[in-house]
């Protein structure tokens, strides 16, 4: 028994020898000259957050400007007998203008929906901090999916 453990022991520390994110900036075939945020909302500053560390220039790859909009909404999506709201919906819509090389006209429009539905909660702390959980993880997806696509254009 102490040989089986000993032997899941040794194979999980080398197992993760050369792990190396999937997305790191250095495999990446573009870098991003800059982002402007169209609206000061909460977001489009954290998409924006997110997707620094990919503004470094790098010679022979392709550098993108990129204007981002969002718009985030909240709406109920079912109510009891008594009229009591028992769940709600979250929608987060980003826009992310890509300009290619100093041209004055995107060179493509990306948009990103996402959405997500909860179930209403007694505590409202409780509430608001999922809702907070639930928003930060929306933007970490739209983020990643915006490298994505970029990667690929």
């Amino acid at each position: 028994m102490k040989k089986i453990i000993f032997c899941l022991f040794i194979f999980t520390l080398f197992g993760c020898v050369g792990y190396e994110p999937l997305f790191s900036t250095k495999n990446l075939s573009y870098y991003i000259v800059g982002i402007e945020n169209v609206n000061s909302d909460n977001v489009t500053k954290k998409i924006s957050k997110n997707l620094d560390s990919n503004k470094f220039k790098i010679d022979n790859k392709k550098g993108y400007l990129l204007k981002i909009s969002s718009n985030k909404s909240s709406t109920i999506v079912s109510r009891d007998t008594k009229g009591q709201v028992t769940s709600y919906e979250m929608i987060v819509n980003v826009e992310v203008k890509v300009f290619s090389n100093n041209s004055l006209v995107p060179s493509n429009i990306l948009q990103f929906n996402k959405n997500f539905a909860y179930k209403n909660q007694a505590n409202k702390s409780n509430l608001n901090q999922y809702k907070i959980n639930i928003l930060n993880n929306m933007i970490n997806i739209i983020s990643q999916d915006i490298v994505i696509k970029l990667q690929s254009l």
